[in-house]
């Protein structure tokens, strides 16, 4: 069949690419990976390889409960190709056009909110809601996976490690975590504490320019693929358009319109080269970086992302730790034939993970200006009156007797006013004597 020959074309590239050969691709190769090379002919490819989420995951705990991995877990598209994810808001409240990628068969626990990390969850939403808000403190009301790495079916690995990656992020965010992930070995228990940083700012910046505050509201910079602006999902819409434009493909995992060509094993040097100038521009713009282009042609021109931070954001900081399996590792009859893993399979294949917060209130880093004109006003007041015995006050009295103070009294001089004489009867005074002993 066409496809499957294509598919093959596919396994030999990524071979090439992890045991670092050099696979010979014939002419009609090239044309056949061309020709297939849109979303559709990709996706099927990616869900013929991977392992699926309810193969990957043989048991999940929740809040202290028991759930259903194929239901609380979800397949994601990312850098390292079809991974599941937890707690992530639906593609539609993620991306404008979510019909130009079609479905993975995504289903959702409960009802998703139209999430933000500047406006939160929409007033009036249920505590039950999507994206699911932490129950609480601690391993046992934190989630609990376990997962099986299923060794024996490797094949062209795109790392020289067995197990897994993982990579913590917004809930309207796209990760990438081949370059960022998080690795997790077979074999091993895992603690992963977690700390989220949660920053917001006050209404007052918007009237700050951008180039000082250093940071965007969401209405402030309009995405084309993406709804919400994040530092990370502006970086991966400029580095979707950055090579668009140097190499004339888009990578699979970067957001794209439906008719946007894949780069496939050609375009590897122009993609790499693109992808590295966009990392390097997020720290430095000015950095100086050479690309060359799938007609090996120079590209100099350098990409304007202009990227900052995002005045709302949650990100989250890890602390991990880890154990070896214990000697004996007693399993239960029932999960032994359920999943038909005796205690030699689960010690080589897998690993318990326990992901949990920390502490039940976390800080909340607020932006907001460090001077404003009434800090400015009392500050400034308060030093100078302090050093030099004299303020604001003083300022506004000054003021007053050189100019009111001053206007008044020359009307008063070019308008004088006639004494007034009081006439009196005489007859009608009493004289009253201040003291009473002399009456």
């Amino acid at each position: 069949k066409p496809d499957d020959e294509v598919n093959k074309l596919y396994i030999k590239y990524l071979c090439e690419e992890a045991n670092n050969t050099n696979y010979t691709f014939t002419p009609e190769d090239e044309e056949a990976l061309l020709e297939h090379a849109n979303w559709d002919t990709i996706q099927n490819f990616m869900t013929k390889v991977r392992q699926p989420c309810h193969e990957m995951l043989l048991a999940c705990y929740y809040g202290g409960h028991p759930h259903s991995c194929v239901t609380i877990f979800n397949p994601s598209l990312t850098d390292e190709g079809i991974c599941c994810s937890f707690n992530k808001v639906k593609r539609d409240l993620i991306f404008r056009n979510p019909r130009d990628l079609s479905d993975l068969n995504v289903t959702f626990p409960a009802k998703v909110a139209d999430w933000t990390p500047e406006n939160g969850y929409p007033k009036g939403t249920p505590t039950g809601t999507l994206p699911w808000r932490p129950r609480g403190a601690g391993t046992h009301l934190g989630l609990t996976l376990l997962l099986d790495a299923n060794i024996d079916d490797y094949y062209c690995s795109s790392t020289a490690s067995v197990g897994f990656k993982f990579r913590l992020h917004n809930p309207v965010e796209t990760p990438k975590v081949a370059e960022f992930g998080h690795t997790l070995s077979p074999g091993k228990e895992y603690r992963i504490a977690i700390r989220p940083i949660i920053t917001n700012s006050s209404a007052t910046l918007k009237g700050i320019p951008t180039n000082k505050r250093q940071c965007v509201f969401s209405n402030e910079k309009y995405l084309k693929f993406y709804r919400t602006y994040t530092q990370r999902n502006c970086a991966l819409e400029c580095e979707a358009n950055y090579t668009l434009e140097v190499c004339q493909c888009v990578p699979y995992y970067l957001p794209k319109d439906a008719n946007t060509t894949i780069c496939g094993q050609k375009e590897e040097n122009c993609t790499t080269g693109a992808r590295r100038t966009i990392e390097m521009r997020l720290v430095d713009e000015f950095a100086n970086t050479t690309i060359f282009t799938t007609n090996n042609d120079e590209y100099l021109q350098k990409p304007t992302c202009q990227c900052l931070p995002g005045c709302s954001e949650l990100n989250y900081q890890i602390t991990l730790s880890s154990a070896r399996f214990g000697g004996t590792f007693p399993l239960s009859k029932e999960f032994i034939a359920t999943t038909q893993r005796n205690e030699t399979y689960f010690k080589r294949n897998v690993a318990i993970v326990h992901f949990y917060f920390m502490e039940s209130q976390f800080f909340n880093y607020h932006k907001s200006e460090l001077f404003g004109f009434t800090e400015f006003l009392s500050n400034t007041g308060g030093l100078l009156g302090l050093f030099l015995g004299f303020s604001f006050l003083s300022v506004v009295e000054a003021f007053y007797f050189i100019s009111l103070r001053l206007w008044c009294s020359l009307i008063k001089k070019r308008n004088p006013q006639k004494p007034s004489i009081l006439l009196t009867n005489a007859n009608n005074i009493n004289t009253v004597t201040p003291y009473p002993f002399t009456q």
